[in-house]
């Protein structure tokens, strides 16, 4: 009879000590969760170097194969294909341009929040970074226009030959 009250006596404190165990896991998990909660523009950012890592391997591809095209002879076609193929590369450029500033961005966040007393003087450096950033996408969205608008000229020869 001892050992069985022993035996209950110790299931008991066992019970007792599960249950506050556990109480006090869920908390540290609760408590875990509100201080873990993502950020939406550090998802958001994430996402977009993912996606653009992407799109950049993908494009990548897709220029490999253009460039293994057989030569044609006209050389009005091969003027299309050189602009065709210099209008990925620069589009290519221009998410490469992209992605590094989601991770310049990004890398600028953490510093911000590793040292809250220096935001001011990481956010002027963001800024002169966004500028700079402005100004390489104007000037390659500037250069796309123009192969753009060269490539539908040498496309609207092509066509005329056969309307001559």
């Amino acid at each position: 009879m001892k050992i069985h009250c022993m035996w209950m006596i110790a299931v008991a404190i066992l019970a007792v000590a599960g249950c506050n165990g556990t109480v006090g896991t869920e908390r540290v998990a609760a408590e875990r969760h509100v201080h873990s909660r993502p950020d939406p523009v550090l998802d958001m950012l994430h996402r977009g170097v993912i996606d653009l890592n992407e799109s950049i391997d993908e494009l990548k591809r897709e220029i490999a194969e253009l460039q293994q095209l057989p030569a044609v002879s006209d050389p009005h076609l091969q003027q299309l294909y050189g602009l065709d193929l210099a209008a990925w590369q620069l589009h290519l450029q221009q998410w490469v341009v992209q992605r590094d500033r989601l991770l310049s961005s990004l890398n600028f966040i953490q510093q911000a929040q590793a040292a809250p007393q220096d935001k001011a003087a990481i956010g002027d450096q963001w800024s002169e970074r966004q500028a700079e950033y402005l100004k390489v996408i104007e000037e390659l969205r500037t250069q796309r226009r123009t192969i753009e608008q060269k490539r539908s000229d040498v496309e609207s020869q092509v066509l005329r030959r056969y309307f001559n």
